[in-house]
């Protein structure tokens, strides 16, 4: 499987890890794991926080980065997102995929963990 996908609710964050090559399949697995991280978040606490991790992803076809881009227009607002991205080129692909989205890219999962927190409600 290409994503991980894996909800906090202490932390009101999802964490997704992208590795290697994604197929169409494995975007529609991913986007049931997504639904059900959100599913298992505390409604209460609002828009959930977004740890994406893709510092160890390929460039992905067009078919897919298509197809992510639709989930990600169709995903639910966010209250922080952070993205881990490690190449320029796939920086590309990605900015077609979140392009009018707003995000803050970090170069390591742990400066992205850092943000995220500095991002939370107290």
């Amino acid at each position: 499987m290409a994503f991980e996908v894996r909800a906090e609710p202490e932390r009101n964050r999802i964490h997704i890890k992208l590795e290697g090559f994604a197929s169409l399949d494995d975007v529609k697995q991913f986007e049931l794991d997504l639904q059900r991280a959100v599913d298992a978040l505390p409604n209460y606490r609002g828009p959930h926080q977004l740890l994406y991790d893709v510092s160890e992803a390929k460039v992905q076809s067009q078919d897919v980065v298509q197809a992510l881009r639709q989930l990600a227009l169709a995903s639910p607002r966010t209250s922080a997102f952070a993205l881990v991205n490690a190449s320029t080129l796939a920086g590309r692909q990605l900015n077609r995929i979140f392009s009018g989205i707003d995000l803050h890219v970090c170069t390591d999962r742990a400066d992205a963990v850092s943000w995220l927190d500095a991002q939370a409600v107290r």
